[in-house]
């Protein structure tokens, strides 16, 4: 059942149906410099990824894992890694824990990106419901499946909500991330998945999470995906709930300036981001690194991922040399101008950004 349903994910998430909303970067305006006294040859790309030197401030976002086309495109995107030099998740492992034998489709990200960071995943709904030692046993295990540098703890509450299988239950969740970290003692990254982090939730996590991955509204919707899948099984009630809440979120660029507000961590940037522009953009907004799933999700099952990440690379390269940013951290630096939404937002909500 699981193994199906995580298949069925890989589909509907290639659809165009499944991308929904704005993430609001279109309403961050960065100032041209037409006199950046730099070569495109000076600007430096490299970033640092929760204490590891990278390429650049681009990671391939959590996608999947549990199947047979899960296994082959995990293994694309993690050889893509390895020789462009970048981080990358992999999906929720819960899967591999319950059914062994389809580890594989996990394991070949080790195998064909041994040096570069690796990110495990699990789900908080599922964390939330398991005693202490058996929560440490799924933790290390779902590390050292991958030879992880960080684990990810996923938060889910609308798909949970909308899923016919879900398990919409997070109390006692904070705890639980707290004990994940003392068991591996890697980085822990607790991040949403399409709905985005508000202040008041970035500041709850200020003492349990060493980063926090934002996963703001404006891109894949796993509220649509859920509905699309409620409509096949027939589930009406899931589906009239995918459909009240498939707008329920905080975009992006906003989550970006909530979290900033509160916490001092490590923020990355995550939900609709289409471009290196866009990636750019969340770096000036505030975000230390940038993740993106459905473009290298697409990429990767129409076999050309390592030409994708070269072309995000080169439009970062390219958008820091028209601000004059050498660094990736001059970035932070680069004078902006805000649409309304996001502006109106900053203001009511009275955010530092």
């Amino acid at each position: 059942m699981i193994d199906r349903r995580k298949e069925e994910h890989i589909i509907l998430a290639l659809l165009e149906e499944s991308q929904y909303g704005s993430s609001w970067l279109d309403e961050v305006y960065l100032i041209h410099n037409a006199l950046p006294e730099l070569d495109l040859s000076d600007i430096d790309l490299t970033a640092r990824f929760l204490g590891v030197r990278v390429s650049a401030p681009l990671g391939i976002g959590a996608i999947t894992g549990g199947t047979e086309l899960a296994g082959r495109i995990n293994a694309a995107l993690a050889r893509a890694a390895e020789e462009l030099g970048i981080p990358i998740y992999v999906g929720s492992q819960r899967i591999a824990l319950l059914k062994p034998e389809i580890r594989w489709t996990f394991e070949v990200v080790r195998q064909n990106a041994p040096t570069v960071p690796k990110v495990a995943n699990l789900g908080a709904p599922q964390l939330a419901k398991l005693p202490e030692e058996e929560l440490a046993e799924w933790a290390s295990q779902a590390v050292e499946m991958i030879d992880a540098h960080a684990i990810a703890i996923h938060l889910n509450a609308v798909q949970e909500v909308i899923q016919p299988e879900g398990e919409p239950g997070l109390k006692g969740v904070l705890e639980k991330i707290t004990a994940v970290r003392r068991a591996v003692g890697r980085p822990v990254i607790v991040k949403e998945v399409g709905c985005g982090i508000s202040k008041e939730a970035a500041a709850r996590l200020s003492a349990a999470a060493d980063a926090i991955d934002v996963g703001g509204f404006g891109g894949t919707s796993f509220a649509a995906i859920e509905g699309a899948r409620a409509q096949i099984t027939g589930a009406w009630l899931h589906k009239r709930i995918a459909e009240t809440f498939r707008q329920w979120g905080i975009p992006t660029a906003a989550s970006i300036c909530e979290v900033k507000s509160v916490y001092s961590g490590f923020i990355i940037a995550s939900g609709g981001i289409r471009s290196g522009l866009d990636g750019v953009k969340a770096l000036a907004l505030g975000a230390h690194f940038f993740t993106m799933s459905y473009p290298l999700l697409r990429a990767a099952v129409e076999g050309r991922i390592k030409e994708e990440v070269e072309a995000i690379m080169m439009e970062v390269k390219v958008a820091m040399f028209l601000l004059g940013a050498r660094k990736v951290e001059d970035l932070a630096r680069a004078p902006r101008v805000y649409g309304p939404r996001l502006k109106g937002w900053i203001e009511q909500r009275d955010l530092k950004c």
